[in-house]
């Protein structure tokens, strides 16, 4: 299941991890250097899976919106996030 969050409020990566635990996250708005790690964000769409909802077109229109200033993040807990790349882990349970 997704959601588009109804208030969004601009949040550090800190603040992102700590109330997005297990979830995946599609953030607009970023603030900081382009070749690096945002300072802070906005996150705009919560989800159980990657891209959950794009049949809609949401992200292309936040894309078009934020002018491409968006990143997804897998706070998932099968996945690892690096550089804005996922990869699914095998399970070991």
């Amino acid at each position: 299941m997704y959601k588009i969050l109804d208030s969004p409020k601009r949040m550090t990566p800190k603040q992102v991890m700590k109330e997005f635990k297990g979830k995946w996250i599609f953030l607009v708005d970023l603030d900081g250097s382009p070749l690096g790690w945002f300072k802070s964000a906005i996150p705009m769409i919560v989800a159980d899976e990657i891209f959950e909802g794009s049949e809609t077109g949401i992200y292309r229109k936040l894309n078009e919106d934020y002018n491409g200033n968006t990143f997804d993040w897998s706070l998932l807990p099968n996945e690892i996030n690096v550089f804005g790349f996922s990869e699914v882990l095998p399970d070991t349970h």
